[in-house]
């Protein structure tokens, strides 16, 4: 089956992967490492949905996203440069080095399009 990842700028897509099946849940997004943490905390359940809508009509993909032949989603990675992400600024997390790498810290393959190669399109994607 061929895959085609694409940038992650669609917010429908997005929620599709990542978001909640009832809007009043307290999911992650995939926000956990790319906001400060106190911010993180404070974001809750509809608020989290309405901050990545606004981080996606900033124009800067989020991540990539993998579709199917019939243009269906069904894969997410969160990605951005490792300076913008929680790791390059936590305590906990032991500082390597000051290269202009870019992190990926979360995949998402849907149930039914799983053992298909799809994540591995999703980091070559990234």
């Amino acid at each position: 089956m061929p895959i085609e990842v694409r940038p992650a700028t669609i917010f429908d897509d997005i929620a599709t992967m990542v978001g909640p099946k009832k809007p009043t849940s307290n999911v992650c997004w995939c926000l956990s490492y790319r906001i400060p943490s106190k911010q993180n905390q404070e974001l809750v359940r509809e608020q989290r949905g309405e901050f990545v809508k606004e981080l996606c009509d900033s124009g800067i993909p989020l991540g990539v996203l993998a579709y199917d032949e019939a243009d269906e989603v069904v894969g997410w990675a969160a990605v951005s440069p490792r300076a913008d992400t929680s790791f390059a600024r936590n305590r906990k997390i032991p500082h390597v080095d000051d290269l202009p790498v870019w992190s990926v810290w979360c995949i998402r393959v849907r149930p039914g399009h799983r053992k298909q190669g799809i994540s591995h399109a999703l980091l070559a994607g990234a």
